[in-house]
């Protein structure tokens, strides 16, 4: 991996912070991330932009977060930074970040969360759990926080920081076959989307609570929640990201046909690129026909799930851990 050079006055940075400089620089080009659960080694794909905006504007938040970072590290400056190290696949880079700033804040509930999450993409799934529960440790009985809202020139959303805390340890739970614990944890970001009103968060959750429940074995508990799901696309209209958790939900509800289901078009949308819309969509399809008792014909859509070019999705990362439990030995 090569780095543009970046000087940081270490005196100053201890006079700041009163411990040890991070000068890291801002990563480019080809970087190694981790393995898939196959042993398959990951790379960034740092020309992938994930729809979310323009190459320069990419460019321009980074340099400016970056300084922000370098300036003082705090948990808005570390948690924005890595979260555009994240968006163009420095994943390992963006735990470097929040490790720095957890030694600064080792109480910071936000810090944790994005560690865990990262975690998660790298395939710790144990480890994101850790952190995940030590993050809900800190907020308990807090009041909810709204992530600080990047430059208006690039694309962001106040998002609850803890409705994907949840939401993430949800996943975490959930490719560690614990889907009791998923559907507790999804439960949760669920209670948090409806308390704020925002139906694009129900509709994440609900979908991922309804597949953990039915994986518990609960099927009592996933009819009642797919049957109180009401919304419309209409009321999704405010979603920046495509709509293949609804679409998912209406084929577990029988309102959408298996034949037509599965996409490979990119959307234009945040995060829902061609790989994006071909791993959710074949998950969605292969967990559909599972939970029919089908396991043998959901083996090619987990195929389809996992063979795609992008290895961040939470479809695709999901994918792999199904396989490994449902075909051990086999290769997708």
């Amino acid at each position: 991996m090569t780095f543009k050079t970046l000087l940081v006055s270490g005196i100053a940075a201890l006079a700041l912070t009163g411990t040890a400089a991070y000068a890291q620089a801002i990563p480019e080009g080809e970087s190694y991330q981790t393995e898939s659960l196959f042993g398959e080694r990951l790379y960034t794909r740092s020309s992938a932009t994930m729809n979310l905006a323009e190459p320069g504007a990419f460019e321009r938040a980074t340099q400016e977060a970056y300084e922000a970072y370098q300036a003082e590290i705090t948990p808005d400056t570390a948690t924005w930074y890595g979260r555009l190290l994240s968006y163009q696949g420095y994943f390992r880079e963006a735990v470097e970040v929040y490790d720095a700033a957890i030694e600064l804040f080792p109480e910071n509930a936000k810090l944790r969360r994005h560690r865990a999450h990262r975690y998660f993409t790298l395939r710790d799934f144990e480890a994101s759990i850790e952190e995940g529960l030590r993050s809900a440790e800190l907020y308990e009985n807090m009041p909810l926080e709204r992530e600080r809202l990047g430059p208006d020139y690039f694309p962001s959303t106040p998002d609850v920081v803890q409705f994907y805390l949840y939401y993430h340890l949800g996943q975490a739970y959930f490719a560690t076959n614990q889907y009791a614990e998923a559907a507790h944890w999804f439960n949760r970001s669920h209670a948090v989307a409806l308390g704020v009103d925002d139906a694009v968060s129900i509709t994440a959750a609900v979908y991922w609570e309804y597949i953990s429940l039915a994986r518990a074995g609960d099927f009592f508990a996933a009819r009642e929640l797919l049957d109180g799901y009401t919304y419309s696309l209409e009321d999704l209209s405010e979603n920046i990201e495509s709509n293949f958790y609804f679409d998912g939900i209406q084929l577990f509800k029988g309102e959408r046909e298996f034949q037509t289901f599965f996409s490979d078009e990119d959307t234009g949308m945040a995060f829902s690129d061609a790989s994006a819309a071909a791993s959710s969509t074949a998950f969605t399809l292969a967990n559909y026909l599972l939970l029919q008792g089908h396991r043998d014909e959901a083996r090619e859509w987990y195929r389809r799930s996992i063979n795609v070019d992008g290895w961040s999705y939470f479809a695709r990362i999901q994918a792999e851990a199904d396989w490994a439990t449902l075909y051990p030995g086999e290769t997708p």
